[in-house]
């Protein structure tokens, strides 16, 4: 009976888990999703918040859209949810410059995952001081 139940088992997770692609046959979820090198916190240091945004005072949560591939580089990145070009430009260049990636896999093979980051914009109190009017 534990024999038939785990063939059972094995099967359904294969089902599910062979269901979460693409119409190009990408990745949507997988076993082990892919992880940022060094966690968010690596994300943080890379970001170069903009004069002109630090300036203007804008701040807010960019989602940037793309693939990892099975070597764990980035591609076919774009915005997904837009605050402002210049914020949106310094996102995606983090994204596709800055940050690396341990590849997602899915029945232990390195597979294209789908990946959606948000990066968040957030002025310091030292910042906002500074450009008081």
């Amino acid at each position: 009976m534990k024999n038939k139940s785990l063939l059972i088992l094995l099967f359904c997770s294969s089902i599910i888990f062979g269901q979460q692609q693409d119409k190009d046959g990408i990745y949507l979820n997988v076993e082990k999703m892919p992880a940022i090198k060094g966690g968010f916190g690596a994300v943080a240091k890379k970001i170069k918040y903009p004069k002109v945004a630090v300036k203007m005072r804008m701040q807010g949560v960019v989602y940037v859209g793309f693939v990892v591939n099975p070597e764990g580089k980035v591609e076919n990145s774009k915005i997904l949810k837009s605050v402002a070009e210049i914020l949106d430009e310094e996102a995606l260049r983090v994204v596709e410059k800055e940050i690396e990636f341990e590849p997602g896999y899915h029945e232990g093979k390195a597979v294209p995952v789908r990946f959606v980051l948000p990066i968040k914009f957030q002025l310091s109190a030292a910042q906002k001081a500074k450009y008081q009017l």
